[in-house]
This record gives C-alpha cells, structure tokens and sequence, in this order.
C-alpha cells in the first residue's frame, strides 16, 4: 500500500512529523516555546509543522493532532498572526483572551507571555514578523522613532480590511510555494510580497501608534517626484518602503497620500504598475527572449497572475503584444 500523499499547507516544505511529545516539545524550545500535551500518548496520532523562512517572515502550518498548550518564553521579539485552517484555539495574552476559529484571527504582540490553546483537531497557519523589520516600517510610515512597544489590537477580523487582506495574500503565498521555489529565489518577488503584508498589518490592524499613522497630511508633490525618480533609478532592484520614505524625504504615511492624491495607487502598487510596463517595454521593443523570462526578470512569477494583471491594465493579453509588435 502506497503512503498516502501529504496535500498539507506547505507540504514541500516539512520541519517536523512525528508522534513523539518530547521531540515535539524540544523543537518548540529551540524556537522559543514552551509546549505541553496534555492527553496524548506516544504513537498515538501524528504532529505536524511546515516552515519556510522568508528575510523578514516566518511562514508556518501546525497541526498538533491532539489538545496542546503552547506559551512563548522572552526569546520570542516577533509579532504573531494565526489563521485558522480547522478546529477552534484560545491564545491568552495578559488578562485577553482571543478566539482563533472560523473566520476570526489573532494577532500576538511581544508585550506579555502568549499561550495558545489548541483543540485535538486545531490546524492553522502562523504567519511571525521579525520585530525589528516591523519597528523599522512603522517607523518610516510615522516618520517618527518608535519608543514604546507597538501593540496590536488581538481580535483579527477575517472578513474585511486588513485581516482579509492578510488572508488572501497569505493563502496566495501557500499556493505559489507548494507548487515551486520560484518565489523564494526572485528578490523583487519576495521583496514586494514581505513589503505588502508589512504594510496591511500595520496600517490595517489597531494598535498603539494607529492614531498617529493616520493623522492628516499635507499634499507636497515634490515627494512624490523623489519618490518616482528612486523607483525608475532602481526597478531593477527591491524597493522598500523604507527606501522611498528616505527618497521622498517624508514620513510614510505622508507618502502615502501624497502617492493617492497624485497617481490615485500606493506606493508599491505604483512599482508594481511600473514593472508591468517595463515588460511592456520590452516586448514591444522586440527581443528573443521567452515572456517568462521577461516576466521574472521584472518581479512577476506567477505567469497566470501576470497575464490577469497585464491585461486589466493594458487592455489585451501579453501574446496579443507580441503579435501586434510583429
């Protein structure tokens, strides 16, 4: 009898699958858990974590297979962001408690100890950002050093707004790492991919610093002229938030609305508009290349996406660019 094909999230690429408690347990240590199964027994039902690590995004599936309690310990500085996939769990932050089921999130700031509590048929993704990484975006989007601690509101709506945002980019990313790498090695790719979710999370979900984030700000369209020069300097490369906040000479969120008064698109939609129309570029300018390897260079691997994409915003498929050129 064959094995049966493991179709779990991020099946391609396994960290742990095993029945064993304690060797659960110390992995979970090593990453700065402390886990405890309270009513399993060895060789009963099988655990499971799939990983993939990105620059500034850990990416991970869980299925415990049985009830479990996690706690963090102080060597986790990340922010944490579970989406519920199957079964219901509890994380206890401070005196808040959050339900992580159906179509309800959570999202766990490195401000007290978190413990999550899992039900026997609990699966979830967790999606953990590099504390630094988040400081550092925020801070460019205020245009302000960060001093307290950001702490996010913990309920995580999954039907609007930031948390169906985070969703679908989420599920979006699974989709394209269990089918290749090819996501992986494209910097621009995982360079724009971490910047979007950087920016929904911090923009789109509550937190302590929101009130200033959205706070009024005057339109100057010289920033938006710095911030266009640096993109077309540097397409080529990933471009961060961070970068066109130091090019505009503005805080972010500044930026931001100087981007949507002048383009009517946030700044990194704009990179993204702009890249298209490179490849654009290229195929009418003729060339032997193939359109995948065209697409790629410019950030764009997804090539079913990149035609949807293409066509919504010139009006025909990238093969009737090609036919019109010749």
């Amino acid at each position: 009898m064959h094995a049966p094909v493991d179709r779990s999230p991020l099946h391609r690429h396994p960290e742990l699958y095993c029945s064993d408690a304690a060797g659960v347990a110390d992995l979970l240590a090593s990453k700065g858990f402390n886990l405890t199964l309270p009513h399993h027994r060895d060789g009963e039902g099988g655990m499971q974590v799939n990983a993939i690590d990105l620059p500034s995004i850990h990416l991970c599936y869980v299925s415990y297979g049985t009830e479990a309690i996690a706690t963090t310990t102080p060597m986790r500085t990340d922010y944490r962001v579970q989406f519920p996939l199957a079964g219901r769990s509890v994380s206890v932050m401070g005196r808040t408690e959050v339900v992580c089921a159906d179509l309800q999130g959570v999202v766990g700031s490195p401000v007290c100890d978190q413990t999550i509590r899992s039900a026997a048929d609990s699966r979830r993704l967790m999606m953990y950002f590099a504390g630094d990484a988040l400081i550092r975006h925020l801070s460019a989007m205020v245009g302000e050093a960060i001093v307290e601690k950001v702490r996010f509101d913990p309920t995580l709506d999954l039907t609007r707004g930031a948390g169906r945002s985070l969703r679908r980019w989420v599920m979006f990313a699974v989709e394209e790492l269990e089918d290749s790498n090819a996501l992986l090695v494209n910097p621009l790719a995982v360079t724009q991919f971490e910047q979007l979710l950087l920016t929904w999370l911090v923009c789109g979900q509550p937190h302590n610093y929101s009130d200033l984030l959205h706070r009024y700000a005057a339109i100057s369209p010289r920033s938006v002229r710095r911030a266009i020069d640096y993109i077309h300097a540097n397409l080529h490369l990933p471009i961060t938030t961070e970068q066109l906040v130091a090019a505009a000479a503005v805080p972010g969120r500044t930026l931001y609305a100087h981007f949507r008064q002048a383009t009517g698109l946030a700044p990194l939609a704009y990179v993204r508009k702009v890249r298209y129309e490179r490849v654009r570029r290229e195929l009418l300018a003729g060339t032997s290349e193939h359109l995948t390897v065209i697409a790629t260079r410019w950030g764009f691997e997804h090539m079913g996406r990149f035609a949807s994409g293409y066509r919504a915003l010139f009006g025909e498929r990238p093969s009737q660019t090609l036919r019109r050129r010749r």
